[in-house]
């Protein structure tokens, strides 16, 4: 969609112990399309397909699409120095957190120089997750976790007879998060990482068919029409992602990101890779994204 930031993007997978970040992990692996490493405790614990290994050391794990898995054994700095050296670098960190850990605590390390945080992604099961909030050890942690989370994985959902009271319950602890429901954390990664959707790509019926639509323009837009905009974005466009610059700043190239009902912007780490004019990508459900999404926008060029 436009030229990647120097900085990596990083992603946080949390949740609690047996809700399926390691399956999620295996999926992201599997289906990567971009030069992604993952930091994982443990690698006993991923199930890599072995056709797709093409080396291995105690430490790190190279995957024929490109992809690198570094274990944590030695903790986050060792870890993060190791992949600062990968040639050619990583476009994207994804770091999986124990069941235990706070995520958002975890998060912190994608605001270490080199990288930027993309988002705090929770799983979540759906079939203990009302007994797991109010059971007096573990509830804390889990609503925790929950809280801190931009895109909640609502995992096993197939187990679920009332889905409905699950759903609400999530959305009462957390109500701007992406609410993603899944089986065996199959998650499309183009919602997951808000990146436009491959026109060649053919989705699984079973993790749902997405589309995405662009936005591109010539001249700085206000900030009130970006904020103009995200309030009248129909509430299926579940992501927006891209470069945009405004009338105020118009030397300043700004990342936006929408997440759920959550958004920011942030200066470009490298202006000099930066593209001219404006340049979004909104996501959603197939058939979900009008092809006027972009009207408050394109009414200012």
């Amino acid at each position: 969609m436009f030229p990647a930031e120097a900085a990596m993007e990083v992603s946080v997978i949390g949740g609690y112990l047996g809700v399926g970040k390691t399956t999620l992990v295996n999926h992201i692996l599997r289906n990567a399309s971009e030069r992604i490493a993952v930091l994982v405790n443990d690698f006993g614990d991923i199930n890599i397909d072995k056709e797709l290994i093409d080396a291995s050391d105690d430490s790190t794990i190279s995957l024929t699409n490109g992809c690198i898995c570094c274990s944590l054994v030695d903790g986050f700095a060792a870890a993060l120095e190791a992949v600062a050296a990968f040639r050619p670098p990583p476009s994207r960190l994804v770091i999986e957190a124990s069941g235990v850990a706070d995520p958002g605590a975890v998060a912190a390390y994608g605001h270490a120089p080199g990288l930027v945080l993309d988002a705090v992604i929770v799983v979540a099961d759906a079939a203990r997750l009302r007994e797991q909030v109010t059971d007096p050890l573990v509830g804390q942690t889990v609503v925790s976790q929950l809280t801190a989370a931009d895109v909640i994985v609502l995992n096993k959902s197939d187990l679920v007879d009332d889905l409905e009271t699950t759903r609400e319950q999530v959305c009462e602890l957390n109500p701007d998060a992406l609410l993603i429901q899944a089986s065996h954390s199959e998650v499309s990664l183009d919602l997951l990482f808000g990146r436009e959707v491959r026109k060649a790509q053919l989705s699984n019926s079973h993790i749902g068919e997405f589309e995405s639509r662009t936005h591109k323009s010539d001249h700085p837009l206000s900030r009130n029409a970006l904020e103009t905009l995200i309030n009248e974005l129909p509430k299926n466009i579940q992501r927006v992602k891209g470069i945009v610059r405004l009338t105020e700043s118009p030397q300043v190239p700004m990342v936006f990101q929408l997440v759920g009902r959550k958004w920011e912007l942030r200066a470009l780490a490298d202006r000099s890779n930066s593209p001219e004019g404006n340049q979004l990508v909104a996501i959603g459900p197939k058939g979900s994204v009008p092809t006027d999404w972009d009207r408050t926008l394109r009414s200012e060029n």
